[in-house]
């Protein structure tokens, strides 16, 4: 069991609010409006420091107060974690963890992961590539402690490169100070690229399953990504051919921080040639590959956290799907905890998930 418990004061349109969850299943359900995606953007701050929809904190305080405070109790295989979220209108923000005071994100990224569905992520079938860049990075961060490192020192270079290329076309500085960061740029730009390289290979497969055992030929999504520099050689080459676009644009024009990772429907990119349906299914099978790459990398399962996962789902492939997830779960011999929230609750016992079993925690949402 990972989250167990959630409290909620002030925070969305919750003023104050418990919730206790299980171990297996919990099923959210309340209208449109009742604060059902706000109990599983408060879990994602519990896990990963910020929400999902919004970089603005202070929407996230209930109308009329003056701060938010949200407290989580995760229990792990490993560890038991209490934390409290804090955050006032003023911008103070204090996050603890085990009553100690954590200085950023890093130091709860990877204790208690979560994977996330919700309409916000429909931007990685049909976004920019930047949406699909920071999808994987997340992923791959809460995994290896090494990769958040390496992408996190990559981009404070490319800051540094980037800021003196603006002064170098602001006449302020010569092209000297931009090549000082040349060495550091290729450095942690191949590792980044490595690493990159190496865990998508694992995630392609690992999709590759999830559709096998989904078992429908007209279930043709996949990933793809180019071939990138293994050698200082070649990433030097890029950065030299692209010295002019960078001077006229002051920012750098190549590297991992350009990456595209393409997720097609057959041979075509999903974002030209996908309907609604395909693009909602193609973001669950992402979703559950994500999950379970997260579990073999760790040993553990994320919570899985599916804000109306049945919308835009015939009734068809929405059974299909809690058939999936029955088999996943069968597979392990333990329950994969899973909050679902709905408007209705005769929509999902028609996709196959029956509310009143005892496995089953439900809460009901009223606006």
């Amino acid at each position: 069991m990972a989250i167990a418990q959630i409290s909620l004061n002030s925070f969305r349109n919750h003023h104050l609010k418990e919730i206790d969850f299980f171990e297996g299943l919990t099923v959210i359900w309340g209208e449109n409006g009742s604060g059902k995606t706000s109990l599983l953007e408060a879990v994602h701050i519990m896990s990963f420091g910020k929400s999902f929809k919004t970089h603005r904190k202070k929407t996230l305080i209930k109308d009329g107060e003056n701060s938010f405070v949200i407290r989580g109790r995760f229990n792990q295989p490993t560890h038991k974690d209490v934390i409290n979220a804090e955050f006032s209108k003023a911008g103070k923000q204090t996050i603890k963890l085990n009553g100690k005071i954590v200085s950023g994100r890093k130091e709860l990224i990877g204790r208690n992961n979560v994977v996330v569905l919700s309409p916000e992520e429909e931007s990685l079938t049909k976004g920019p590539p930047k949406n699909r860049r920071q999808f994987f990075d997340r992923m791959f961060s809460v995994v290896s402690p090494q990769y958040l490192d390496t992408l996190q020192k990559y981009n404070r270079i490319l800051k540094q490169r980037n800021s003196s290329l603006v002064r170098f076309k602001e006449k302020k500085t010569s092209f000297s100070e931009v090549l000082g960061w040349t060495d550091p740029l290729l450095n942690f730009g191949l590792r980044l690229w490595k690493l990159r390289g190496g865990f998508l290979k694992i995630y392609e497969k690992t999709l590759f399953d999830i559709v096998d055992v989904y078992d429908d030929n007209n279930v043709k999504i996949k990933t793809t990504y180019k071939k990138k520099p293994s050698t200082e050689k070649e990433f030097q080459e890029l950065l030299t051919s692209s010295e002019e676009k960078d001077k006229a644009l002051g920012r750098t024009t190549v590297g991992p921080h350009c990456d595209d990772v393409s997720i097609l429907w057959g041979e075509n990119p999903i974002k030209i040639v996908g309907s609604q349906g395909e693009h909602k299914l193609s973001l669950v099978f992402l979703k559950l590959s994500e999950m379970l790459f997260i579990k073999n990398e760790t040993e553990t399962y994320p919570t899985l956290l599916l804000d109306d996962l049945f919308a835009k789902l015939d009734i068809g492939r929405s059974k299909k799907l809690v058939l999936l997830l029955n088999q996943l779960e069968n597979d392990t011999g333990k329950p994969i905890q899973t909050v679902i929230t709905t408007t209705d609750l005769v929509n999902i016992e028609n996709c196959g998930i029956l509310v009143g079993k005892n496995e089953i925690k439900t809460h009901h949402f009223l606006k």
